[in-house]
């Protein structure tokens, strides 16, 4: 029989337009959304009723997203986490991964990135909802003790951030420099590097083609 009890998805950010775009739009998928403007407030939330779900900022108070994340997996190991910031950087992004983040959203962002990204964590909370129940274990969900799923390498994780930077912006380098922090130097040494995608759509721009293998081609633009 499937389990009809809503998921909650915990919404931890300090601009509160942004707290209720992200519960409109988990509110539409089904989901039980709570907001908080701290991660102090967020863990006080998490004690009296555990978040199968939370979307975080990296937030700049007391308590940083990635340390409410790293309490977060520490305490609830099977709760799916996803950060969201402004002014992400390679490092945080690769940082967030390694603690066992679902995905590094960079602002600002369309719904629909944030719809894919909801969606693809309550995926996963559904699977161990299936999981605890066939084993007639749902308390492992706060006891079982966490093991890291083995992540990818360093070098894969900045070329995965990259190329999400490249596509929120929709190829436009300055605007992909700004929001990774880095120098104009290093943004084209990365793309060169990892043969990031950087036409911007709908621009008649002269590009060449790099062939990966027998079934994937990257467009790259000459300017």
């Amino acid at each position: 029989m499937p389990d009809l009890a809503p998921i909650r998805l915990l919404i931890v950010d300090d601009q509160q337009e942004i707290r209720e775009l992200c519960a409109s739009v988990g509110c539409s998928l089904g989901l039980n959304c709570l907001q908080a403007e701290t991660a102090e407030e967020a863990l006080k939330m998490a004690d009296k009723d555990i978040p199968e779900m939370v979307l975080t900022d990296l937030l700049k108070g007391k308590t940083s997203g990635l340390e409410l994340l790293a309490q977060i997996k520490r305490r609830w190991p099977l709760t799916e986490v996803a950060l969201m910031s402004a002014c992400g950087s390679i490092e945080s992004a690769v940082e967030a991964m390694r603690l066992g983040a679902h995905d590094f959203v960079v602002k600002p962002f369309p719904v629909e990135k944030v719809r894919a990204v909801l969606l693809g964590m309550t995926e996963k909370v559904r699977e161990a909802r299936f999981e605890n129940r066939s084993d007639g274990q749902v308390s492992e969900m706060v006891l079982r003790p966490h093991t890291p799923e083995p992540c990818m390498d360093l070098e894969e994780l900045e070329r995965l951030t990259v190329q999400r930077v490249f596509e929120l912006v929709e190829g436009d380098k300055l605007k992909a420099q700004k929001l990774l922090g880095i120098s104009r130097a290093t943004l084209y040494r990365k793309i060169k590097r990892y043969g990031i995608e950087t036409r911007r759509i709908g621009q008649n721009v002269p590009v060449k083609v790099v062939r990966e293998g027998p079934e994937r081609v990257i467009l790259l633009s000459q300017s």
